[in-house]
């Protein structure tokens, strides 16, 4: 891999000084200042679109003007917003695109097609456009956590694409209240992402965490709900169950299967799952929020016994149907009260970004033939994702390598993965 150019690419317009600070809510100031890549692979891409691209990305740039700002601290409340900009940057790989596509089921060469994050910690975006031998590219946009969850960041690039084809990007709502619930619950203190105690670097150090990704066809997943079903009594598929419910259910009891046959004894665990909130707190036009506008969920299992396909799912659907009866104040008070427990607890994180226009993502260059989300190398981690037919979820997941072996051989999760 080759840096060919690096630019920083500012709003078209300066930001009002009224605007120069964006403070951000409380359940901003509990996600990670972490990157969240979303790469997506085109086809059809044409080297004269490039200042297209950068012209459309710095009207982007001008709505979402917190986007381009910066953290004077890392563990900032508010965002400076100074107009810095975006760093924009290109790079060449002495590979084809479909060859990429077909051996990035390795998750070190996806790293490849990445922006170097920890080069400039206090800019909130990070954008690279990777270049293919023969033609294609792959299109990399790295938004920190702490300012957008997924629905956030996959509006931003449709805005973007959208100003790329000549349209005006809407103006989005800017999600900052509330911003504390110090009067309510002891807030734990925020640690740097740069700090880490000694026993969290040997355990980096030593546990290597590997990714693959397996699809589900829509077909097998349906015969999962059957049977889910049927467990629970049910002789009739409910249209309320979900495949992100029983998919995410199944994929979290073969993870700690895999764990347990590993260790030789079970690990009470969680499973840590967001809901968008966006319909409840933003009932106008929620599509236009920005932010974190998430409720945790969390399903436990604190014995062998908890694991059991269909209870995990009910457990998961009752938390969801919980969370929905969440005020803004309640939401902050349950991140509150949960997250010191998550530090010390084994968890398995998980996200869906079902149903989200992924695929519509077009800069005049067609739709993506390929999406990836890259996960962090450090957590037992899965996040799924529509097929770009929407004929199937895909599934990715990262997990320590020695428990990615048993997993991936799991004879339950291989009866519901494609052919």
């Amino acid at each position: 891999m080759k840096i060919i150019s690096q630019e920083t690419i500012k709003p078209s317009s300066p930001t009002p000084s009224h605007l120069k600070t964006h403070v951000l809510s409380l359940v901003d100031n509990f996600s990670l200042h972490v990157p969240v890549p979303f790469v997506f692979f085109y086809k059809n891409y044409k080297d004269d679109d490039i200042s297209n691209l950068k012209k459309s990305l710095s009207l982007c740039l001008t709505q979402y003007y917190p986007f381009a700002g910066r953290f004077l601290d890392p563990n900032a409340s508010h965002i400076d917003c100074n107009d810095e900009g975006v760093e924009f940057l290109e790079a060449a790989h002495e590979i084809q695109l479909d060859d990429f596509i077909l051996k990035n089921e390795n998750d070190e060469s996806l790293r490849q097609l990445l922006p170097d994050f920890d080069k400039n910690r206090s800019s909130l975006i990070h954008v690279q456009l990777n270049h293919f031998t023969g033609g294609g590219v792959a299109l990399v946009v790295s938004i920190s956590h702490k300012v957008a969850d997924g629905f956030t960041i996959i509006t931003f690039i449709n805005q973007w694409a959208k100003a790329a084809l000549g349209g005006s990007p809407f103006k989005p709502s800017f999600f900052t209240s509330p911003t504390s619930y110090n009067d309510v619950v002891e807030l734990p203190e925020p640690k740097s992402t740069n700090e880490e105690t000694t026993q969290e670097l040997i355990t980096r150090e030593v546990v290597k965490y590997v990714y693959k990704s397996f699809v589900f066809p829509n077909s097998k997943l349906s015969d999962l709900k059957k049977k889910v079903l049927s467990s629970m009594g049910m002789d009739v598929i409910s249209p309320d169950l979900t495949r992100v419910e029983v998919l995410t259910s199944l994929l979290f009891k073969c993870a700690m299967d895999a764990n347990t046959t590993r260790s030789g004894f079970f690990s009470p665990s969680f499973l840590s799952h967001p809901v968008n909130m966006r319909n409840k707190i933003f009932k106008n036009k929620p599509e236009k929020a920005v932010g974190n506008l998430l409720s945790p969920v969390l399903v436990k299992a604190d014995d062998s016994r908890d694991i059991v396909l269909h209870e995990l799912v009910d457990k998961l659907r009752k938390g969801k149907m919980e969370c929905k009866e969440r005020n803004v104040q309640e939401i902050g008070e349950k991140y509150a009260n949960i997250m010191p427990m998550l530090v010390k607890k084994h968890v398995y994180w998980s996200t869906s970004l079902c149903w989200f226009p992924i695929y519509e993502v077009d800069f005049g260059w067609g739709k993506p033939v390929q999406f990836k989300f890259v996960l962090d190398k450090h957590d037992k981690f899965i996040c799924l994702v529509d097929t770009p037919e929407r004929d199937g979820i895909e599934a990715m997941v990262c997990l320590p390598e020695d428990e990615m072996m048993i997993f991936q051989q799991h004879k339950q999760l291989l009866a519901y993965v494609g052919a």
